[in-house]
Formats: structure tokens, sequence, C-alpha cells
């Protein structure tokens, strides 16, 4: 087939951008009606939004670097020295993944030239503070301002060059299989194949499930909690996901200390928080990263009389 032939000289040229050979990928997707890859092909055009479906060639791990005052020091762009937990968190908290659609991603790489920074918002800003104020060296009047995730900008490349390898060993496999002169029909006849190719070509991650539809969770409800109201602090815990078991366990430490300041919390309770971000990481907390932090941090706060 001449279209096959075409994306995979189109694959073969460097210094071609990998959008022709998407969009030339979605017609065939479309003429074969094969609904697995033109739903990858969207997303690598389009972009990812659940990090459920990110592949593993877009996910990469940095230094988690911040800006703080530490007694009369102020530092920029310093790495973190957040401890270890042996939780999925400690791997989580340091991921970096890249959302965007192919087009955007390449012009970050033709432009970037040193580190890549993905933000956290203020919500897990506070969290991380109550980690290092707990377990690290810092002065007492430690201020966080802000904390990201850098990784070097080459990973661009890195991920650009894992889609163009992937749908080129994906075109190359079906032009072994079926041959140069493969009618339409042929492939159209062999949708479970196609997809067996696919699941050992692009989609390498293991599970086999190119595309998961779910989407992230995230906060359900404004948080209001009165000072020491354990019963509304567990609804509004549960009914964002929190399981029964977690919430109860943060019921039964969180009158055992009080907060040390208005955003350092007890050891206990940081890291029960610790783990949870963890969950919320890893996709068994059902709520999206972001909202995660904040909702915990303000749940908290509001418990113990802190909040607005």
């Amino acid at each position: 087939m001449q279209l096959i032939e075409t994306i995979i000289n189109e694959l073969t040229d460097v210094n071609l951008s990998l959008t022709s050979p998407l969009l030339k990928t979605k017609v065939l997707a479309s003429r074969i009606g094969n609904k697995e890859l033109t739903a990858w092909v969207n997303l690598e055009l389009n972009g990812y939004q659940n990090k459920e479906d990110l592949p593993d060639y877009r996910k990469a791990t940095g230094n988690l670097i911040g800006d703080y005052l530490n007694g009369t020091m102020r530092v920029s762009n310093h790495v973190l020295p957040i401890p270890t937990f042996e939780t999925s968190f400690d791997d989580e908290l340091r991921s970096f993944e890249l959302f965007d659609g192919i087009d955007p991603l390449e012009k970050m790489s033709a432009t970037a030239t040193e580190s890549l920074v993905k933000q956290y918002n203020q919500g897990q800003v506070n969290i991380i503070q109550n980690l290092l104020m707990t377990y690290a060296n810092v002065a007492g009047n430690f201020q966080l301002f802000s904390v990201g995730i850098a990784v070097p900008a080459g990973i661009l490349k890195t991920t650009l060059n894992a889609v163009r390898n992937k749908l080129l060993d994906f075109m190359i496999a079906l032009e072994t299989e079926f041959g140069l002169e493969v009618k339409i029909e042929t492939l159209q006849s062999n949708h479970n194949k196609i997809t067996t190719i696919m699941n050992t070509t692009i989609n390498t991650n293991g599970d086999g499930n190119l595309i998961n539809t779910g989407a992230q969770a995230n906060v359900t409800n404004t948080v209001t909690i009165s000072k020491g109201n354990q019963e509304v602090l567990k609804k509004t815990l549960t009914d964002n996901q929190v399981s029964e078991t977690d919430a109860n366990e943060l019921l039964q430490i969180i009158d055992a200390e009080q907060p040390i300041s208005d955003t350092d919390f007890g050891a206990k309770v940081n890291k029960w928080i610790y783990t949870m971000m963890g969950k919320a990481m890893d996709g068994s907390w059902k709520i999206g990263i972001g909202a995660a932090g904040g909702l915990l941090a303000k749940a908290i706060s509001h418990y113990y009389g802190l909040g607005g």
C-alpha cells in the first residue's frame, strides 16, 4: 500500500516533523476501521488529558527543586532534601510527564536549551514545606516559596524520537506481515492482528490497554470543616474518594499531636499526607494530584482551626 510506504519514508527523514506521518496514519486508521490506532494518533497529535493514558515514553524522573528562605539566607532553584519513606510517593514525587501534543513538543524542543520545570501548586508546596521542616535540617523560620520538578531539556527530543521509532516499527511490521501490495480490504479484515502488532510496537507499557477513558477525579465540594469536628472531616475525605480505612487512620492520629505552625503539621499527620499523595500519584486514590494537595492541606488546616 502506497500510504504505508509514504509514512515510512517520512518517518525515516529525521528533519521532517512528525505531524505529517501522524496525520497520514490517522487516515490509514480511519480507512481500515481501527479505533485503537485512531485513538493513539489523536492523543499524540492533540495531547493527553489523563495521566492514566500517558505512555511510559512520555514520563521521566527529575530533581525536586525550590526557592526558599532558610534563616536569613534566600536560595533559588536548589535541590530539596526530601526524605525517603519507601512508598510509591518517593518515585512519583519526582515524576515529570509530557502531556502536550506533538507540535508544541517539537516547538519546545527546537528552542529549549536548559531544564524544563513542572511547578507544584500551593497546596503541594505547603505539604513539602511540612516535610522539610519535620525531617530536614532547616532553620525555625524556614519558608518554602515554590517547588518544581526539573528535568533536562533533552527529554523532549527523547520523547519525540520514541514516537517516531514506535510508529516506524509499527509501519514496518505491517509491511512485513501483509506485504507491499496489501489491499485495504485485507487490513480491514485483520483488525485483531493489527491490534496485536500495535501492542508489540507502539503500546509497550505491559498491560495491553492503550486507552483508559476514565477521567481523574477532582475535589467534589468546598472544604468547610469546623475546628475539631472529626465527623465532618471524615465526610469531606470520603466524599473526595479517600477510603474509609485511610480516613479512619487520620482520625486516630490527628488529635495525638498539635500542628507546629499554621503550615507545619505534626510528624504523624505529615507522614499520612505523604502516603496519600503517593496514592493520588499512583492512581489508587482516584483524584487529580493537583486537587489532592490542596484538599488535604485545607481540610486538616480547617480541622485544627487554622483555615479561613
